[in-house]
């Protein structure tokens, strides 16, 4: 039987940047505990590889939640969100810097760049689901 999503959700594509498979694994799992298996969920392991993602969206295909590592290899995770920043995405599409990093420098940096939230590893399901309906995108 597959798993209910938690409440109603206004998110239904999400990008996941994240480097560490077993992030990326609890990572999943919360997205699938609240979101829905329905979810459909594009994982970028690299700053590259999500910038590349980023270029290409469209107003169809963007995301409707951006989850980023902030502390991919070379200062990635900064990188990401200046080009979520750059290429203009929509200010109704949270951000959610996802770190083990208790640096308030990073923090603020992360909100500076235009995340909406900062999570600290590992992603619990309720501190994604607080988040979440505090950005009106969970009901």
């Amino acid at each position: 039987m597959p798993e209910q999503k938690d409440s109603q959700v206004a998110c239904s594509r999400i990008l996941l940047v994240e480097d560490d498979p077993e992030h990326v694994f609890i990572a999943l799992a919360v997205l699938r505990q609240v979101l829905g298996d329905d979810t459909q969920i594009v994982v970028a392991k690299t700053a590259e590889e999500a910038l590349a993602i980023i270029d290409n969206f469209t107003d169809l295909d963007r995301p409707d939640l951006v989850l980023v590592d902030l502390y991919l290899p070379n200062e990635g995770g900064f990188r990401v969100l200046s080009g979520l920043k750059a290429h203009g995405l929509p200010p109704e599409v949270p951000i959610f810097v996802v770190t083990s990093s208790m640096y308030d420098r990073d923090v603020a940096l992360s909100y500076e760049l235009g995340a909406c939230a900062v999570l600290f590893k590992p992603l619990s399901r309720a501190q994604l689901k607080e988040e979440l309906k505090r950005m009106g995108a969970l009901l």
